[in-house]
């Protein structure tokens, strides 16, 4: 199999986009929580969102954490607080299931989704430090094996995510 994108996989991959750290449930919660929001305003707006949809969205789901800490903490700490971010809190509000049976996740704003234009520049609005690094190539696309087509959505993106900090891409969480 040729896997071209990390959509390719079956199970979809969210590596580079949720924070591994938290546990399988947090993060299942919290995709959750995402795809109700995102699709809440796709069914009200259909599939042309605007920016400032996506900054609603963003608000609504945590972003004032990344204002917070961007704006506010970073500067005063010396940007100590970025790490905390990072550990703790930085994820992608866009980061969602990609299927009714949530068993395939992925960016809920991506154009191959929406077949409009890409969004995903917008990730986190009004925060210049953070962005979807949509040209980012996971390590993963370059030797798929066959036990990552058998892993879960869960392992599979611990996997990318481990593969992303060893340095062999770069990335920006989003």
């Amino acid at each position: 199999m040729k896997v071209e994108s990390c959509q390719d996989f079956k199970q979809g991959c969210c590596g580079c986009c949720v924070n591994t750290h938290w546990s399988e449930q947090r993060i299942a919660d919290f995709l959750s929580a995402n795809t109700v929001a995102v699709d809440a305003l796709i069914r009200r707006r259909g599939h042309e969102l605007r920016v400032r949809d996506l900054i609603q969205i963003h608000l609504r789901r945590g972003g004032w954490r990344d204002y917070l800490f961007a704006f506010f903490l970073v500067p005063f700490t010396f940007g100590l607080s970025a790490v905390l971010w990072n550990k703790r809190y930085g994820s992608c509000c866009f980061a969602g299931w990609l299927n009714q049976e949530e068993q395939r996740v992925g960016c809920l704003i991506h154009p191959a989704r929406l077949g409009g234009a890409d969004l995903r520049k917008h990730a986190f609005p009004m925060v210049p430090t953070l962005s979807c690094d949509r040209e980012m190539r996971c390590p993963m696309l370059d030797d798929p094996t066959p036990r990552q087509m058998t892993l879960g959505w869960f392992e599979l993106s611990r996997m990318g995510a481990k593969r992303l900090k060893r340095g062999v891409a770069g990335s920006s969480r989003g």
